[in-house]
């Protein structure tokens, strides 16, 4: 027989002691990883990158995937494209070795995701290989470049193939990706497979009237498809995309020695944080297990329950609190941008957006919850059960076991904090052997800052990537 005595001091002594637990617990990585992140904004990357190295829990072995990406990327903004590549090769390698934490897993589903071995975002996993092939273009490694811009669609569809009927996602193909292998092939002399990629790139937006994740169909991109197409000679191709573009091909000018792509990397990309709702239970059960239901989700699944029906003590308090992840968007102080070659007022050009990693981050989220409904309803049921089995046992201490299963519900709020939020990009050329190339961005306040690029004509194109990691809403 149980000592009251007894049994009321451990209900307390549990109580306390697992809510200071869950306290200590429930920092979210953008809290954990805030020091580093501070280091990015304000340009310290050497500072960072030991920050980064410091930081315990990203030095913990479930979360290797997530260190190399965050490091390898502050590598890439220091400008040490070499060691930016060999963390993200590492990170790749990661992804492809499928390495997994079976106990870590278990605890993920049971208790706690952010347990688990760090797998990435989907959209992430891609994101790797354009850091990676521009990483071989300021390396001057163009062939390089091209495989791992090729790589982007090629694993798109892997992942995509590897999800049920039903539940795939809509981020299938990347309208960017096939735009920078369209650049990089002209840049190796391939006009045939530029064409080839433009033009997929242009049809991709097309079959999604015009607008693709947030992205209208850059104007730059239809007047290189034109161009390449007056290039080949294909003539029926020029006539049919400048009578829909209302465009006409673009000659060089006489003075021409190349030409220039600029990418501008604005704020950084919305970062994981967690949500919570109540499900409430369903009458009419008498077999061990009830329905619990939530009308915001429109969800609906099994939990087990207790079978006892002292309603009204505080035993047979029943919580159902359980966590999802969502997207806090951070808003790039930068909103606008364009690019002044030599300081001549009348050769400006605008920067056009190119990726919107904030609508992939949204979207893609939002389909993954889908597929892992399955894995919050195991996770609700595995503390319902052993809330029961204490039950069993004493009443009130199941009834304190219910509440701090609510209390420590948790989700998986990991993600790549030092993506950008968005990448614009306009093409420029040359008509000088140095020319000055100056990036001009501004807030919706009008507020401006610039910065030079001194640039030596090559006579093909050359690359230049220009970011500004602030945000408006940084806490």
């Amino acid at each position: 027989m149980i000592d009251m005595k007894k049994s009321s001091f451990l209900i307390k002594y549990l109580l306390f002691t697992l809510i200071g637990l869950s306290v200590f617990s429930c920092a979210t990585y953008k809290e954990l990883s805030a020091k580093y992140q501070h280091e990015v904004l304000a340009g310290e990357f050497d500072v960072a990158m030991k920050s980064i190295d410091n930081n315990k829990f990203l030095n913990k072995d479930r979360n290797e995937l997530l260190y190399c990406l965050e490091k390898g990327k502050v590598a890439y903004l220091k400008g040490d494209y070499k060691l930016s590549n060999e963390l993200f090769n590492k990170a790749d390698l990661l992804i492809e070795d499928h390495k997994v934490n079976k106990v870590g897993e278990v605890l993920g589903v049971l208790a706690n995701p952010e347990k688990t071995t760090y797998k990435s975002e989907d959209f992430e996993k891609v994101a790797i290989h354009y850091y990676k092939a521009m990483n071989y273009i300021f390396l001057n490694l163009y062939d390089d470049a091209l495989v791992e811009a090729k790589r982007i669609n090629i694993q798109l569809q892997e992942i995509n193939d590897s999800y049920p009927a039903g539940k795939k996602n809509r981020y299938t193909t990347d309208a960017f990706a096939l735009n920078l292998q369209g650049l990089l092939y002209e840049t190796t002399g391939n006009l045939n497979d530029a064409f080839i990629s433009y033009r997929n790139a242009v049809e991709l937006y097309q079959q999604n009237d015009g607008t693709y994740f947030g992205v209208n169909i850059p104007q730059q991109l239809k007047q290189d498809l034109i161009n390449v197409a007056h290039q080949l000679g294909f003539v029926d191709e020029e006539l049919r995309y400048s009578e829909l573009f209302n465009l006409k091909y673009k000659p060089k000018s006489a003075d021409f020695k190349g030409e220039v792509i600029v990418f501008w990397e604005s704020g950084l990309v919305p970062y994981k944080s967690q949500t919570y709702f109540t499900f409430t239970a369903l009458p009419g059960n008498n077999n061990g297990f009830t329905s619990i239901t939530n009308e915001e989700l429109d969800l609906t699944f099994p939990v087990p329950t207790s079978n006892n029906s002292n309603s009204g003590k505080f035993s047979s308090t029943s919580i159902f609190n359980i966590a999802f992840p969502k997207y806090e968007d951070r808003i790039p102080y930068f909103t606008s941008g364009k690019v002044v070659l030599n300081n001549d007022i009348s050769k400006n050009y605008q920067l056009e957006l190119v990726e919107d990693y904030k609508t992939i981050a949204f979207k893609t989220l939002k389909d993954r919850t889908v597929r892992e409904i399955g894995k919050i309803a195991i996770r609700v049921a595995a503390k319902k059960i052993s809330e029961n089995i204490v039950r069993n046992q004493n009443e009130n201490l199941g009834a304190v076991l219910g509440i701090l299963n609510a209390l420590n519900e948790k989700t998986d709020t990991r993600n790549w904090q030092t993506l950008p939020n968005k990448i614009y990009y306009t093409r420029i050329p040359l008509n000088k052997e140095d020319n000055i190339v100056k990036v001009e961005v501004k807030t919706n306040h009008e507020e401006t800052i610039e910065k030079e690029f001194i640039v030596k004509s090559s006579g093909n194109l050359n690359f230049i990537n220009y970011i500004t990691p602030q945000s408006e809403n940084v806490n």
